[in-house]
């Protein structure tokens, strides 16, 4: 099986693919800007998903059975400060890599990583896919669009599945995001953090790997078209996070809040109903928060 992961660079793709390296029978290629060199078995591919003649000389090269678009701008503050280039790359490089994808990979599964910022003030909790869309951060208004550019070039000879994830966190996160935000802070005389009591979602980047697996190894499963939620299932607070680190490290942790911090575009809470993923593919998460932030902890250092 050939597989393009774009945005092979990033913590994602990186871990991605590496993992499915691993498995016999997988042909792995890491599309990036770079055309980075992963491990050994990714085939390093240098191609900017803007640059559409090169997306389509990527495709010309290789017929592949499976690509995983991670390609985006996702941190916070990056997607505020750039909306415009945020939307760019969403948008323009989806539709440049659908429409080589259409035209070279018949039979082929086209997986799109979403985010569940396109629900924003919905009207359920947990959220399913069955919940009302009305995102209301520019992330989720950027990927709802491109939710639908995918639904417009379907064709009904490939699977097209949207997979809408919530917070993913892990070891070597870029350090913009809030658990590597504090691991930085760790030998500081106190820990500067936003809102401690907003709850999201928080799910270990290895069970969101092996939701990745899962929906790859089952592409009937699911319609021409469509949608699944990746997440945890639990409510977690910057304050069970901090809890948690202050357990496993044996010592209380200063903490003061930055009102500068806080994110005034989003939700109080956010709770993923994963449900239709697990009854589609058996995917359940398996590492509870300790056990996610303790892989954390050890793999950065923090922990013997």
């Amino acid at each position: 099986m050939k597989i393009l992961i774009t945005g092979a660079g990033g913590f994602i793709g990186k871990r991605l693919a590496k993992r499915l390296s691993e498995i016999p029978g997988m042909e792995i290629y890491g599309l990036s800007r770079e055309g980075t060199n992963l491990f050994p078995g990714v085939v390093p591919v240098r191609c900017d998903i803007l640059d559409a003649d090169g997306v389509e000389r990527t495709f010309q090269n290789c017929r592949f059975d499976r690509v995983i678009h991670l390609a985006a701008i996702t941190e916070h503050k990056e997607v505020v400060d750039r909306k415009l280039k945020t939307l760019e790359i969403n948008l323009q490089g989806t539709m440049n890599l659908l429409d080589s994808f259409n035209r070279h990979c018949t039979g082929s599964q086209f997986l799109y990583a979403s985010t569940g910022k396109v629900y924003g003030e919905t009207d359920e909790m947990p959220i399913s896919e069955r919940a009302l869309v009305n995102p209301t951060t520019v992330l989720g208004k950027a990927k709802r669009i491109t939710e639908n550019i995918v639904d417009f070039y379907a064709v009904p000879a490939n699977r097209y599945l949207i997979c809408r994830i919530f917070n993913i966190y892990g070891e070597f996160q870029k350090r913009n995001f809030v658990v590597p935000t504090i691991l930085d802070q760790l030998d500081s005389p106190a820990i500067h953090l936003g809102n401690l009591h907003d709850k999201r979602d928080y799910l270990y980047i290895d069970d969101l790997i092996a939701a990745f697996l899962a929906c790859i190894r089952s592409p009937f499963k699911f319609e021409n078209v469509d949608y699944v939620n990746i997440g945890s299932g639990t409510a977690v607070s910057v304050a069970d996070i901090l809890k948690e680190m202050e357990t496993l490290l044996g010592r209380k942790l200063q903490v003061e809040t930055d009102a500068s911090r806080f994110r005034k575009d989003e939700t109080s809470v956010e709770i993923c109903d994963h449900g239709r993923l697990t009854e589609r593919t058996g995917w359940e998460p398996e590492f509870s928060l300790r056990e996610g932030m303790e892989r954390t902890l050890k793999k950065e250092g923090r922990l013997p």
